[in-house]
């Protein structure tokens, strides 16, 4: 059952998502890459970057290797494919394209179908020296780039500017980062999650379970807590647990879906604190617990989506659930969730 904390932090979620208005142009709602895809494993970037564009992205970009790129092109006409990660090529050639193509981009997922090949991991290197260059870009990280994080933890701490890298691990990859930064993975669920945010530098961890646990390693701010709050924390303000019921088969490319729609949530809470929504209506946050929290809020908002979507597809399918059934419910659990576009508003462009 819902919890007022929940319906509040849910509210706040609400409030990051921009209108749909003719005065946007295409990409401002949105300009979303996935970094991954080798010759293993075409599905994950697949998975994420479509989630990301049925969740409300205007533009996804895949980042592959080149065999990886000929096969995710024939999945879909809408995604702009990349295969520029050639282990034919040095690794100053693909720094150099990388630059031009991470240029454009709100949020960067890095790891879905990366592969764990030292060529890959060697381009993930690069793509998290870029993208710490630029202090707009946000950066989602997920399967074998957590891989790339456990073995070099460097790469996600210290980062200038707002904070903005967001971990997304199961069970497994979180239990390696813990041995990692040597912190007892046996310790209450709780107390680990702000434990190993803290440890890598106040990065945002979505600790991902039978509940998801959400911390940075810092108190929660005052504002995304709700007055009376009626859930079980208690005196635990470090952390935001998500109890929202999920489906019961856990299939793989679920967490592609996750990383897609923390990536899109991601860009939209950065670019509306911003003030990129300012002239459709939409000023920046005046509150600064938000303002300085998007990646926070995007966590939750995307734990509180996937699990929801991940129950509807169980719904509808039972045990034969697979990953293609969660995209093709993107759209409507997303209204369920966040509600529908406005029939007020101004009419689109052709």
């Amino acid at each position: 059952m819902a919890t007022k904390q929940h319906a509040h932090l849910l509210s706040l979620v609400k409030t990051m998502i921009p209108p749909l208005s003719p005065k946007l142009h295409k990409g401002q709602a949105g300009r979303i890459g996935v970094l991954g895809g080798s010759g293993d494993y075409s599905g994950a970037p697949y998975f994420s970057s479509a989630g990301a564009m049925r969740f409300g992205a205007d533009l996804a970009h895949v980042i592959c290797e080149p065999g990886a790129g000929a096969v995710i092109k024939t999945y879909s006409p809408d995604l702009i494919v990349h295969g520029v990660l050639d282990p034919t090529k040095s690794m100053d050639q693909i720094k150099e394209e990388l630059k031009g193509i991470l240029a454009r981009l709100h949020v960067l997922i890095v790891g879905p179908g990366l592969g764990r090949s030292e060529h890959m991991q060697n381009c993930a290197k690069l793509a998290f020296e870029i993208a710490r260059e630029n202090d707009q870009m946000g950066v989602v990280v997920d399967a074998d780039g957590l891989w790339l994080v456990q073995n070099e933890p460097q790469v996600v701490m210290d980062w200038p500017g707002v904070p903005r890298v967001i971990l997304t691990p199961n069970v497994m990859e979180f239990k390696r980062l813990c041995e990692k930064l040597q912190i007892d993975p046996s310790s209450s669920p709780e107390t680990l999650c702000p434990k190993l945010a803290k440890a890598l530098g106040n990065v945002t961890i979505i600790q991902k379970g039978a509940t998801d646990i959400i911390s940075n390693g810092l108190q929660i701010p005052s504002a995304l807590q709700s007055e009376g709050s009626d859930d079980k924390q208690g005196g635990q303000r470090d952390i935001l647990e998500n109890e929202i019921e999920g489906g019961l088969k856990r299939v793989g490319g679920q967490g592609d879906i996750l990383s897609g729609s923390t990536g899109v949530l991601m860009a939209w809470g950065s670019e509306w604190v911003r003030g990129s929504y300012s002239h459709v209506g939409h000023p920046p946050p005046k509150d600064k617990g938000i303002a300085e929290n998007i990646p926070l809020l995007a966590a939750y908002g995307a734990s509180t989506f996937n699990r929801t979507v991940s129950k509807r597809g169980f719904e509808q399918k039972g045990r034969s659930m697979v990953t293609g059934d969660l995209v093709d419910l993107v759209g409507p659990v997303f209204e369920e969730l966040f509600g529908k576009a406005s029939e007020n508003q101004d009419k689109g462009k052709l």
